[in-house]
């Protein structure tokens, strides 16, 4: 008789082996540790950065052109983590020229998409990744697009954003 064989019956493999539920395991737990550490493997944190350093440029660049399109004063406010945009509603002639870089608008001037960062508010950039200062806590856009003093907004871990007072370029 062989060795397969016994009391009549065929003798069950010994061979070893993953069962299912141990594999599942291994998965979810695989599953687990890509959702934190992927992230910071590719570098999201940076793209995140950059994302914010961009919309805080075209937010500043925002309240230039509406400043010219709507021909009024445009306000830019700044703090750590946001950039807050405002404009004159009365057109210049009936206002006596506001340049000094305070911000006395009540008037809001709303992005053309809504920061999902900044909890509803409409003229607000808010970031989350980053902090900003300011050589100018607030400066103006004058109708012409000239900014009422230059300015240049420190930006951690990227290139300063500098407005031109001449010619309110920024860059």
């Amino acid at each position: 008789m062989t060795g397969s064989m016994r009391h009549g019956r065929l003798a069950r493999s010994t061979a070893s082996g993953f069962t299912l539920t141990e594999i599942v395991v291994v998965m979810v737990i695989i599953g687990v540790l890509a959702v934190f550490m992927l992230p910071k493997l590719t570098g999201i944190g940076v793209v995140q950065q950059r994302a914010d350093y961009d919309k805080v440029t075209s937010a500043v660049q925002y309240a230039r052109k509406s400043a010219i399109a709507r021909r009024r004063y445009a306000c830019v406010a700044i703090s750590a983590n946001a950039v807050t945009l405002t404009v004159d509603g009365n057109p210049p002639e009936s206002t006596a020229t506001p340049f000094g870089g305070t911000c006395p608008f009540a008037t809001t001037l709303p992005l053309p998409t809504p920061d999902k960062d900044c909890n509803g508010s409409t003229n607000q950039t808010c970031v989350k990744t980053i902090s900003l200062s300011s050589s100018a806590a607030s400066f103006q856009f004058d109708p012409l697009g000239r900014a009422s003093t230059t300015v240049t907004i420190t930006v951690t871990g990227f290139p300063s954003v500098k407005v031109e007072s001449e010619t309110g370029l920024v860059h």
